[in-house]
């Protein structure tokens, strides 16, 4: 896909990688592989490397509030773009999404509001030193060629909601006024529908459950059959290097901006 996709681009400037269809079963230290510009889910990180002696596999800490981006409004994209985001959203919440568009008719752009954002992550370093002391499985030939190759990525923090709010402009940037009562018969009985009262071009949709639609994840780099360094790719592309002189265990690491490999998952 193109790297101006604002499809996979709208979580940028939050740091974090779009989930096209978000869904709750995502999770730090699964681990995913890529083919061509997507990431495909193989299983655990458990399930490809032995662990050593010395360094546990790292704990998850859940359900952390992340106030910079629970509220916060995501730039205005296109609407067929905004519409295909919504529309796998409430897909995803158990929602129907045929005839959404024409009441959006007269929109131009879409931007997103998610709220009660939490996040579930590890620590980077403990999963350095977790790999570091650990081995490839012997049983896994195809998983230790996709190692060698590159291919292999570890999620490092996802980011959940189980609503979020979308507000519709027209050209001039003036609101777009919603029927929300079509609306709900649209999504149907499974999505909770609200218009703010304060601008009735923005409406709030909400499910049951929390549903991952954000993630960051590590690239690993292993050299003649043992862990070298990882690559992080995530949406906020800070440029930084540290010299590998610089770290004790002499591995270089590496901060790779978004554009440079955008990936979609």
């Amino acid at each position: 896909m193109k790297c101006n996709d604002q499809s996979l681009r709208y979580l940028k400037s939050f740091g974090y990688n779009v989930v096209r269809l978000p869904r709750a079963d995502i999770r730090p230290l699964q681990i995913l592989m890529k083919n061509g510009s997507s990431l495909e889910p193989l299983g655990d990180l458990s399930a490809l490397l032995i662990a050593g002696t010395h360094k546990p596999l790292p704990a998850v800490s859940p359900n952390v509030k992340t106030a910079s981006i629970s509220g916060k409004r995501t730039s205005d994209l296109a609407l067929d773009v905004g519409l295909d985001i919504l529309g796998n959203i409430i897909g995803a919440m158990g929602g129907g999404s045929i005839g959404l568009k024409s009441q959006y008719s007269n929109a131009r752009t879409i931007a997103f509001e998610f709220h009660d954002v939490l996040a579930d992550s590890v620590q980077i370093v403990e999963l350095d030193q977790f790999l570091t002391d650990s081995g490839t499985d012997p049983f896994s030939t195809h998983l230790k060629r996709l190692l060698e190759s590159d291919k292999i990525y570890i999620i490092t923090s996802t980011i959940k909601s189980k609503s979020l709010s979308v507000e519709a402009s027209k050209k001039d940037k003036t609101s777009v006024d919603v029927n929300a009562s079509a609306i709900k018969d649209i999504l149907g009985p499974k999505i909770k529908v609200n218009v703010n009262t304060d601008r009735s071009s923005t409406m709030s949709f909400a499910g049951d459950e929390d549903l991952i639609f954000g993630f960051k994840a590590i690239k690993l780099v292993y050299e003649d059959g043992k862990y070298a360094s990882f690559d992080t790719v995530n949406g906020g592309g800070v440029a930084m290097a540290v010299p590998d002189d610089a770290i004790p265990s002499k591995k270089e690491y590496k901060w790779l901006q978004t554009g440079e490999e955008l990936i979609d998952f």
